[in-house]
């Protein structure tokens, strides 16, 4: 994963909550760099999974499960709000990132 982290919690208009390292996308718009969307990398869908004790159990799926991309453009008017994750949620998305990328590799390897 990129050193430049700024991993949130993102509740889309859809209903769905995801967790990504959220950027902001730039392009050219009349000669100036203007932000245009979100870039997402390595969003995943947040599953609640229940309780163990005090602790709230969570899945991660990627987000298009489909595709081997890792970075996905989603405009402003699909994201309700966003926020930071507790700290055991942010540690089990990274480990979830850190499988993802290995599968990747495995499969790049595989062909």
């Amino acid at each position: 994963m990129s050193t430049e982290l700024n991993i949130l919690i993102l509740t889309l208009t859809t209903g769905e909550e995801l967790i990504a390292n959220v950027k902001k996308h730039m392009e050219e718009v009349n000669g100036e760099q203007v932000e245009v969307c979100y870039k997402l990398v390595y969003p995943f869908v947040m599953k609640e999974q229940g309780r163990e004790g005090d602790v709230e159990k969570v899945s991660f799926m990627p987000w298009k499960k489909y595709s081997g991309d890792t970075q996905f453009l989603l405009g402003y008017n699909y994201v309700m709000n966003m926020c930071s994750p507790l700290p055991n949620v942010l540690n089990s998305y990274k480990d979830s990132v850190n499988k993802y990328i290995q599968t990747l590799s495995e499969r790049a390897n595989d062909l």
